[in-house]
């Protein structure tokens, strides 16, 4: 079996690079250990190499399933270019070539084949696949199997079939499913559709801290345009212009370039001739921006996108994070820009309408076409609707559809004839009424929570991140929520800085670390970071001492009035990682001192009262030394939450806002979708749960924290009395990573509970 150390000699030897990006590494091993696998990461964090890698290691074939033919071009391209033997099969080949491929492939030629799910419709493709060895079935765009995601496609329906098909000797291949959007519920749908059996789940790389999501409230058209023309004028680079519609994006492009904008429209409905000549011009960087409907952007790779505006609100957050997500590749910062009118909704309502239609709609279409006396009907949905009195064609066609599903209608491919195949009542039609309604409801509650994520007045970023469930709380956030004023310059002086560096690269080695002397900035700052830590007087962690530096408003920044120093956001452009990087290096440094206690401290160093008064100036390796984050809680503030937790429990009295939880949770959402719902923290949510299980109420603690876990929590918790340590912190060191603080307050709420006789 091949190794961890393998994968990182391939990732070198093949792909040239030294180390994983986020969440890569740990991808890798769960398909080395042969699990299957959910991988969610945002377009362009990466999520190829999670298969790509593990293909070159394992025998036989690795087979790829994407529903983009474009981009199965561009990375089967460039896997070659690696010497990496790979094909791509499907419809934009000749049938002899397909042959030739599908013949190489049982032989053992390549190590990766891509196809699209519509091959699992032909008979051929999956008689050859039953002579090939399948180590590794990839599915790319996992979330079209999904019919509670955004883009359901019924063909990766038969993609659990196939990989049932090509079982040998009593194994199925092992299948690692992978998407850039995917909500809880979403992932547990896919582990469900693909029957994977007790999958990895890795969420990876959702904040993009270059991307400053902006909502931006526009009353008028005419107000939108003079928005997106800014934008244009004021970008350092090429960016898209989102429209949902095609009228809309001609009537954009139009507009735009009466105000002597270079922009150019893109929809499905221009000629293949045009959209290709739209798309080289937008590559090569001829076009300030290009004005498209959601049809443009899957599998185009350009990194330098320096802006993505929405001049129409998406219909789900996430189609809406997908796709501005394409801005920004190159981690320079990025202004991602939502011209939000309400009137927006209509259009997806109106889409909604026409998708999943009423069922009256369904049986009124049914009742026409047995108004006409013979069973082959000439008669198109433009037709039908003035009929029936419906205005929206696209329901007609949809309710044609549902029947025809049923069994009760036929169409005939390549013109506009209906069969009708019975003749009974229409409150006796087959068609799946539950599955209809469901669908329709889960559309609806994407329109929800965009329209939720328009008028949020918290944190845009952290927003994203709860949604798709990572629980990462967010830094030094730009969002127009955290600062509602655009530093245009800011993002200016960024791309300038990164062009003279690259420009420079030929003829100045790169930095890999180790010690150095700083910048004339750099020292300035390393004088902030000790003159703050010299104020706090040593009664706290280097976690707060950063929090202060960068102005935070956390709740124990607060309460000890820290906010009132003077060193309170000097350092508000680093993020909380980065301070934390800094002060490591100091104390590395013997600028700084930190205790050994259970609850460590920093104090400053003789050393660091010279450096902080600019008498000497210190040597620090700010490449190499780890930011050492961790979720610290001073002492000051447990103990604080533990009185106000016992005051609580004292009065024996629960809220109304521990109600709401309580009822929310009963009715089977998760502590991070409550919070989402409720607007507050998932910390609150827990703490929340934790005094309802001590009041007593009927919760099923298993479904917050495992049987496995909490019995680490309590041995834990048990070590920490007997040596005297009684809380959170100290019982949190000494349990693995992955348990949360959470997961032990629910676990001591539920001891807490047995000591408590009702």
């Amino acid at each position: 079996m091949p190794t961890f150390d393998d994968a990182q000699s391939a990732l070198e030897q093949f792909f040239s690079f030294s180390t994983f990006r986020e969440g890569q590494a740990d991808v890798i091993r769960a398909v080395l250990d042969r699990r299957d696998c959910i991988v969610v990461m945002p377009t362009g964090g990466g999520k190829s190499l999670c298969y790509q890698l593990p293909a070159l290691l394992f025998p036989g074939v690795t087979l790829v399933i994407s529903p983009l033919i474009a981009l199965m071009k561009d990375q089967v391209d460039a896997l070659n270019a690696r010497q990496i033997p790979a094909t791509v099969i499907n419809s934009s080949i000749s049938f002899d070539e397909q042959l030739s491929r599908m013949r190489l492939m049982t032989e053992g030629f390549f190590r990766l084949v891509y196809v699209a799910p519509e091959r699992f419709r032909n008979e051929r493709f999956l008689e050859a696949l039953k002579g090939v060895q399948v180590s590794l079935f990839a599915v790319d765009e996992a979330h079209c199997i999904s019919q509670w995601g955004h883009d359901f496609r019924p063909d990766y329906l038969r993609l659990r079939s196939a990989i049932d098909a090509l079982e040998q000797d009593g194994h199925r291949p092992q299948v690692i499913a992978l998407t850039a959007t995917a909500t809880p519920k979403v992932r547990d749908d896919i582990a469900a559709q693909l029957g994977l059996h007790r999958p990895a789940s890795f969420i990876a790389g959702f904040d993009r801290p270059n991307l400053m999501l902006r909502v931006e409230k526009c009353k008028t058209d005419k107000e939108r345009i003079a928005r997106a023309a800014q934008i244009i004028e004021r970008s350092d680079g090429t960016g898209i212009i989102y429209a949902s519609t095609r009228k809309a994006v001609e009537e954009i492009t139009h507009q735009l370039k009466t105000l002597g904008l270079k922009v150019a429209g893109y929809h499905a409905g221009f000629g293949e001739a045009v959209r290709a000549r739209v798309q080289d011009s937008f590559m090569s960087g001829e076009l300030q921006a290009i004005v498209a409907t959601n049809a443009f952007g899957m599998g185009v790779d350009k990194r330098d996108l320096r802006f993505v505006t929405h001049y129409n609100m998406p219909g789900s957050v996430e189609a809406y994070y997908q796709e501005v997500g394409r801005a920004g590749r190159d981690g320079l910062p990025s202004v991602c820009t939502l011209l939000f009118n309400h009137i927006d909704t209509r259009t997806h309502e109106f889409f909604i309408d026409g998708s999943y239609p009423d069922p009256d709609v369904i049986r009124d279409v049914y009742d026409c076409l047995k108004g006409v006396d013979r069973d082959e009907i000439e008669l198109t949905a433009r037709e039908i609707a003035p009929r029936i009195g419906v205005k929206n064609e696209l329901a007609i066609n949809s309710a044609l559809v549902f029947l025809e599903k049923a069994g009760h209608i036929e169409r005939v491919p390549g013109g506009g004839t209906i069969k009708l195949l019975d003749r009974v009542s229409r409150i006796l039609l087959r068609v799946d009424w539950h599955d209809l309604s469901k669908r329709r409801t889960a559309e609806e509650r994407k329109l929800r929570e965009m329209l939720n994520f328009a008028y949020h007045e918290n944190c845009l970023r952290q927003f994203i991140l709860r949604y798709f469930g990572d629980r990462k709380q967010p830094t030094n956030c730009r969002c127009s929520n955290c600062q509602p004023r655009m530093k245009w310059k800011e993002i200016e002086e960024a791309v300038e800085e990164r062009h003279q560096r690259i420009s420079n690269s030929a003829d100045q080695p790169v930095e890999t670390g180790g010690l150095r002397a700083l910048s004339d900035q750099e020292h300035l700052a390393a004088r902030k970071i000790l003159s703050c830590v010299a104020r706090l007087e040593g009664r706290f962690g280097k976690s707060l001492v950063a929090g202060v530096l960068r102005g935070s408003r956390a709740r124990n920044v607060l309460s000890n009035n820290l906010d009132q120093l003077s060193t309170y956001g000097l350092l508000r452009e680093y993020s909380q990682d980065e301070l934390t990087k800094f002060i490591n290096a100091l104390i590395v440094a013997g600028c700084v001192r930190q205790s050994g206690a259970a609850y460590p401290v920093v104090t400053l160093t003789e050393l660091g009262r010279q450096v902080m008064l600019d008498k000497v100036r210190v040597e620090l390796d700010l490449e190499s030394v780890g930011a050492d984050l961790s979720d610290d809680i001073s002492q000051e503030t447990e103990q604080a939450e533990t009185a106000a937790i016992q005051k609580r429990l004292q009065s024996n009295r629960l809220g109304d806002t521990h109600e709401k939880t309580f009822a929310l949770f009963r009715a089977g959402f998760s502590p991070a979708e409550i919070a989402d719902q409720r607007g507050l923290k998932v910390s609150t949510i827990e703490e929340h749960l934790s005094l309802l299980i001590e009041a007593g109420r009927n919760i099923n603690v298993d479904e917050l924290v495992s049987p496995d876990h909490r019995a680490l929590i309590e041995t834990a918790y048990a070590q920490c009395v007997e040596a005297g340590q009684v809380g959170l912190t100290p019982i949190k060191q000494l349990l693995p990573e992955q348990i949360s603080y959470g997961a032990i307050r629910i676990t001591l709420a539920v001891l807490r509970r047995k000591q408590t006789p009702l």
